[in-house]
C-alpha cells in the first residue's frame, strides 16, 4: 500500500496522462490520420482507470508511462508526417518542379489541413503556372532592354504571388536603377545650367535631384559650386552696376548697390572701394551744399574758413563727380564775391576818433571812404569827455553800402 504522497503523485500522473490523450483525440485531423492508434490510446487510458480502481498502483503507474510514451511518439509522427511532406514540396517548388511540389504539398495538407506554410504554398502553387508564364515574359523584356515592360510584368507577378522574393528583389533593383538614372539625368541638367550661368535652373534641378536621393555626396559639392558661382555672379553684376552708376554720377545709387553687394561678398575690393568713394563724395557734396544754400553766412570769417576747408577736402574727389565739381565751382564763386571789397563812406565831425572794431582805425575825419569786405562790422566813435558810441553795419556783396554817420554827442 503506497503512502499518501505517492498516491497523490499517481493521481496527478493519471490526470496529466488523461489530458494528453484527450488532446490527441480532440485533434480531428490527427485522429483521422491515425484513428486506430488514437482509439488504442483512449482504450488504454480507460484500462488505466480500471486498474487504479482495483488499487493496483504499481501496474497503473507502468501503464500510464507507456501511454504517455505512445502519445508522444504519435504526436511526433504526426508532426513529422506533414512537415516532411511540406519540406519536400517546398524544395520541389524552389526547383520549379511544380508537379512534385503539388503532390507533396497535398500530402502535407491531407495530414494537417490547417498547416499554415502548406496553405501558403498551396496559394502559390495555384498561380504558379501563370507566374511561370510571366517570368518568361520578363525574360523577353529583359533581353529587349524594355525596362517599363519588365517592371509591369514583375508587378503582375507580385500581385499574383506576394511571397515571390525573386520578383520583389528584381523590382527593387529596377526601381533603384531607374532612380539612379533619373538622379544622374537631373544632376547633369543642374551641371549644364551651372556651366551656362543659369543659376535659377541649376537650383531647381538640384532641388529635384535632392528629392530623388538626398544622401548623395554629389549634392554637397554641386551645392557648394552653385553657391560660389551665384556669389561670384552677384559680385560681378554689382561691379558692373557700380561702374555704370559712377559714370553717370549717381553716387547714392552706387552706395546702395555696393552695400547690397557687400552683404554677399564682404571681401570684394572693388565694391569696398566703390562704397568708400560714394560715402566720401556724398558727404563732401552735402558739406558744400550747406554753404551754397546759405550764402549770407559766408560774410562771417569763421564760416568762410570752414567753407575753404570743405573745398580743400572735396577737390581730390571732383574728378570722380561732375556734380561735386559744379558745387565746388559754385562755392568758390560765392567766396570770390565775398572777397571783393565794398566802398564805405564814413562821415563824422572831424574831432571824433572812428574805429572799425577788429579791422583798424579810420581816424578823426569828416568824410572818408574805406573799403571793406562784405560782412557785419562794428563802428566805434570815441571822444574825450563824451560817451563812446558803437553802431553795427551790415555790408552786403555786390550792393552799394550805406553811408556810416557816427560821432560822439553825449557829454559825460
Amino acid at each position: 500500500m503506497p503512502d499518501e504522497q505517492a498516491r497523490k503523485a499517481l493521481q496527478q500522473l493519471l490526470s496529466d496522462t488523461n489530458h494528453q490523450v484527450n488532446q490527441l483525440a480532440a485533434d480531428t485531423h490527427l485522429a483521422a490520420w491515425q484513428s486506430a492508434a488514437v482509439n488504442t490510446l483512449v482504450q488504454n487510458m480507460q484500462q488505466a482507470y480500471r486498474v487504479y480502481g482495483q488499487q493496483l498502483y504499481s501496474e497503473t503507474g507502468t501503464l500510464l508511462q507507456d501511454i504517455q510514451q505512445q502519445s508522444s511518439v504519435l504526436q511526433q509522427n504526426y508532426t513529422q508526417a506533414y512537415e516532411t511532406a511540406y519540406q519536400t514540396a517546398s524544395a520541389a517548388f524552389a526547383n520549379s518542379n511544380l508537379q512534385a511540389a503539388q503532390l507533396n504539398n497535398s500530402r502535407a495538407l491531407a495530414v494537417n489541413p490547417l498547416y499554415a506554410p502548406a496553405l501558403q504554398l498551396k496559394q502559390r502553387l495555384d498561380v504558379a503556372s501563370q507566374v511561370q508564364e510571366l517570368w518568361q515574359q520578363e525574360r523577353v523584356a529583359r533581353l529587349e532592354n524594355n525596362v517599363s515592360k519588365q517592371k509591369a510584368v514583375l508587378e503582375q507577378i507580385r500581385q499574383l504571388d506576394p511571397a515571390d522574393q525573386r520578383a520583389a528583389q528584381s523590382l527593387a533593383t529596377l526601381n533603384q536603377q531607374a532612380q539612379q538614372q533619373s538622379f544622374a539625368e537631373v544632376l547633369a541638367q543642374a551641371v549644364a545650367a551651372l556651366d551656362q550661368a543659369d543659376y535659377a535652373t541649376a537650383r531647381q534641378a538640384l532641388a529635384r535631384a535632392r528629392s530623388i536621393d538626398s544622401n548623395r555626396p554629389e549634392l554637397v559639392s554641386l551645392q557648394r559650386r552653385l553657391d560660389g558661382a551665384e556669389k561670384a555672379g552677384a559680385a560681378a553684376q554689382a561691379e558692373q552696376q557700380v561702374q555704370v552708376f559712377s559714370e553717370v554720377d549717381e553716387w547714392p545709387t552706387v552706395k546702395m548697390v555696393a552695400e547690397n553687394g557687400l552683404k554677399l561678398n564682404a571681401d570684394n575690393p572693388v565694391l569696398q572701394q566703390a562704397l568708400q568713394s560714394a560715402n566720401q563724395i556724398i558727404q563732401a557734396g552735402q558739406r558744400l551744399e550747406s554753404f551754397i544754400a546759405n550764402p549770407q553766412r559766408l560774410t562771417d570769417a569763421n564760416i568762410r574758413q570752414r567753407a575753404n576747408e570743405a573745398i580743400s577736402a572735396a577737390q581730390p574727389l571732383a574728378a570722380q563727380s561732375a556734380r561735386l565739381a559744379q558745387q565746388l565751382a559754385q562755392l568758390q564763386s560765392l567766396l570770390q564775391v565775398q572777397a571783393q571789397t565794398v566802398p564805405v563812406l564814413v562821415k563824422s565831425d572831424g574831432r571824433t576818433t572812428i574805429r572799425v572794431l577788429g579791422v583798424g582805425n579810420v581816424g578823426e575825419v569828416k568824410e572818408k571812404t574805406i573799403n571793406l569786405a562784405p560782412g557785419t562790422y562794428q563802428f566805434e566813435a570815441s571822444c574825450k569827455g563824451y560817451r563812446t558810441e558803437i553802431i553795427t553795419v551790415e555790408i552786403s556783396p555786390a550792393t552799394t553800402a550805406p553811408d556810416v554817420q557816427l560821432q560822439c554827442k553825449t557829454r559825460i
